[in-house]
Parts: C-alpha cells; structure tokens; sequence
C-alpha cells in the first residue's frame, strides 16, 4: 500500500470522526435544548396552574359572600353559599407538592385566609346586633352571620382525599379559629394569621360565631325535633305573650315530635345537638360562659322526652334528653 493512499485513507477517517463529533454536540445541544424547553414548559404550566386555581378560587368566594350579603336569600341557600365559601379558601385547595405548595406556602394561605375572613366579617358584624340576635328571628344579616357559624368547620373534599394519600392534617377555618383563642389564653406566641384573628375587634367576632354555632345547631335540632303546625291555641297564645314582653312572660311551648319521626331524623337531632354542646364546652374552656337564646331556652325547657313510659333500651332517646339538659345548664 503506497504512502500516498494511506495518507488520503487518514484524511478520510479524521473527516468522518470529526463529521460525528459535531452530529454528537449537535445532539446534545439539542437535548439540552428540549430539556431546558420542557423545565421552561413545566414552570410555566405551574405558574398558570396556581392563577388559575387563584382566581377561580376568589371568585367563587365572591360570588358567595354576595349571596350572603344580599336581602333575598334563604336560610337554606345561605347556609350553602357559606359552606362553598368556606371551602373555597385557598388552603383548601393546597396540596403538599414541595416545589410550589410547600409549608411555607400554606402559612401564607392561612394568613389571606384569615385577612378576607375578618375584612368581610367586619362588614358584616356592623349591620346586626349580637346581643339581640335569634336563629328564629326572620333577620337576612343575622341569618348570614348563622350560616357562617354553621359551616366554617367544612372542608374540601380534595384536602380528605390530600390527608389520605399523604398523610396530612385536615384544617378547617374553625380549627384555625379555636387554636388562636386557645393560645391567646394561654398568652402563648400567635403565628401571623393568629394575631390577624385575634387583633382588635376581630377577636369578639371570631368568639361570636362560636356563639352562634350553639344557638344555630340548637335551633336545626328543635327544628326537627317539633311541628309547630301541631301547635294548640293555647300553645300559641303563650308564644305570642312571650314573644310580646320579650321573654318576661308567657313561654315557648312546640309540639315534640320523636315518636313520629324516623331515623334519619332523630340520627340529625342528635347530631345537631352534639355540635351545638361542642361548641358550648370550647367557649367554657376558654373562660365564656354561653347560655342558649332566650326562645330557643325556652322551648327546649318544656321538652322532655323521657317522662313517657318507654323502652330502657332506647338510647337515641336518653342521648338526646341528655344533650338537652346539658344544654341548658
């Protein structure tokens, strides 16, 4: 083989080594490229995703607490605008994801949380009177402030699903709301959405809803618990005089139903009363004594359910006798 020939058969080879060569760097910026593309795409998609869970999120809020501002709402329709509310709160929808939902994340949340809530309460709170106020009072700004006290422990259904698959704690705005006013008891350090819950007025705010989650869940287990379409002339007589000099004379006597009553609604009497009693024992435990509204104390004086002759072995019945002396202890 001439010098001449394996002199062209080098060239040839360098050319063709040096030819990949660049088709490998060329393939590794392109990977580069689409891996910078892909990380700018995932970043981009997750800034999107947390606006758009944002806004949705604080427009339903508004939509609902407009609902619960407003003069024709129901009771029922304001308890259920209360409820989405209280579920549409950003930290209802955190999920633990460590790039961009991390702890740090859902302090803020709870901070935004707890900022709306008492800006709005405020508006709220200066149109009704606490000291005055009855669930059976046919008031709209009174019947929000109810619905609220009633719904604020409800949680998403996404954060029970988070809490199954990664083991965290369910918190509701009620949570948050009794561990400010169990530290502040305590005179122990408050985190910043504590102090916003506890600064000021907002403090009597946040106590008068626990208040009103006695007196709410009294009055949804009395009503099922009577008919007062059963009542007697005289039943009504009594009820007007009572009503007429403000509680001084006169009483509040409903026709107690539970023998006509199936399961499902004795299961809700007692679950009503268990959730106005927890309420009551949380107040006590921080130094407040709450007794029941007037008409609601009343009424629930003239029940009992235990002075018939009946089976020992009803227990739903005790229960419920039971839950009601507790109540108007």
């Amino acid at each position: 083989m001439s010098i001449g020939f394996m002199a062209l058969l080098f060239a040839v080879s360098c050319s063709k080594v040096q030819e990949i060569d660049k088709r490998t760097q060329s393939m590794e910026r392109s990977t580069s490229d689409v891996s910078t593309t892909t990380e700018s795409m995932k970043e981009t998609t997750t800034i999107m995703y947390q606006q758009i869970r944002s806004k949705e999120a604080e427009d339903t809020r508004e939509e609902k607490f407009q609902l619960l501002m407003s003069e024709e709402a129901g009771m029922g329709t304001r308890i259920t605008a209360a409820g989405v509310y209280f579920k549409s709160m950003e930290f209802q929808l955190w999920n633990n994801n460590e790039t961009y939902d991390n702890n740090e994340v859902l302090k803020d949340y709870y901070l935004d949380a707890a900022n709306e809530l008492t800006r709005r309460m405020t508006d709220l709170y200066e149109k009704i009177d606490t000291k005055k106020m009855s669930p059976t009072k046919d008031n709209k700004m009174e019947m929000s402030f109810y619905a609220l006290s009633a719904t604020m422990h409800m949680n998403h259904t996404f954060q029970d699903e988070l809490a199954k698959s990664k083991k965290i704690e369910v918190v509701s705005m009620y949570d948050l709301i009794k561990k400010a006013l169990i530290k502040e008891r305590d005179h122990r350090v408050l985190l910043p959405h504590e102090e916003v819950l506890m600064s000021g007025i907002n403090k009597e705010i946040m106590t008068n809803l626990i208040k009103a989650r006695v007196d709410i869940y009294s009055a949804l287990a009395l009503k099922n618990l009577t008919d007062k379409r059963d009542m007697t002339l005289g039943q009504k007589a009594k009820g007007l005089i009572f009503k007429i000099t403000g509680g001084r004379l006169g009483s509040i006597v409903l026709p107690e139903v539970f023998d006509k009553s199936n399961d499902a609604t004795k299961i809700y009497v007692e679950k009503y009363l268990d959730g106005a009693l927890k309420a009551k024992v949380f107040l006590k435990d921080i130094g407040i004594q709450k007794k029941l509204e007037k008409t609601l104390f009343s009424a629930f004086k003239e029940i009992n359910l235990t002075e018939k002759s009946i089976d020992s072995s009803d227990e739903r019945r005790i229960k419920i006798q039971s839950q009601i002396d507790q109540l108007l202890k």
